[in-house]
């Protein structure tokens, strides 16, 4: 198995190379981003994001800033009243209690306000360099699809595959099977255009490519290189 998840790995690589959307640099940044982009598509998160980091340069001006002025800087996203108090009170927590820098272990990031296990993860990965697996449901399906897990649930996902996957490549597996579940490996699988389908599981695969195959290829490409520079731009 050790074999294989680092073969999968390496390819999937290749075939996704850019960072993560909300790998924005700095661990204040990172963590805003993947609060934000719960439930919501990447691509409204990253163009909100100059406007709100140019209003709250650090955590120190998010934590003395009134939630309703929070709110008119994400106003265009879902669910931005509940993620505007998320901010603010993960704000105050960071001032409060970790003297203004984001804390860098698991434990204490899921007592932040609006921070679970997978945008943890994230930061952790991002901004420490340490190592662990944030599991969506994109991770959860590609994972279970390719056989190396036969789990239920995002949370039981990861588990196993903190089990199988060496700390080496733990960074690599929500960087690229966030975009392959996406892009390919959604509820209709793109098989004929995936660089796994000799090594998938999946007993239900859809090689036969449709007549607009490489309008739809066209059009990830096109999307990918969106994300990437709204990230650049943050």
């Amino acid at each position: 198995m050790e074999r294989q998840v680092e073969y999968v790995l390496r390819l999937l690589k290749k075939r996704w190379p850019s960072p993560g959307a909300m790998e924005l640099g700095t661990p204040y940044r990172t963590l805003v981003g993947v609060v934000l982009s719960a439930r919501t598509r990447d691509e409204q998160v990253l163009k909100l994001l100059p406007e709100l980091f140019m209003a709250f340069p650090d955590i120190q001006r998010l934590a003395v800033a009134d939630v309703s002025a929070i709110e008119r800087r994400i106003n265009t996203i879902g669910m931005f009243r509940q993620k505007a108090k998320n901010l603010k009170k993960m704000a105050l927590r960071v001032v409060e209690q970790f003297e203004g820098e984001i804390p860098s272990t698991m434990d204490e990031l899921v007592t932040l306000a609006g921070v679970g296990r997978k945008t943890a993860s994230v930061v952790l990965v991002a901004s420490f360099h340490t190592p662990a697996i944030a599991v969506d449901t994109h991770v959860h399906r590609v994972t279970n699809r390719l056989g190396w897990v036969k789990t239920t649930t995002p949370e039981k996902t990861e588990i196993a595959l903190l089990k199988i996957v060496q700390d080496k490549w733990k960074a690599t597996v929500n960087r690229v099977f966030v975009k392959h579940g996406r892009y390919l490996c959604i509820a209709q699988p793109r098989c004929w255009a995936c660089p796994l389908k000799d090594v998938c599981a999946y007993n239900s695969k859809q090689l036969r490519a449709p007549t607009n195959a490489e309008e739809i290829l066209d059009d990830i490409n096109k999307r990918e290189r969106l994300l990437e520079t709204l990230r650049e731009l943050v």
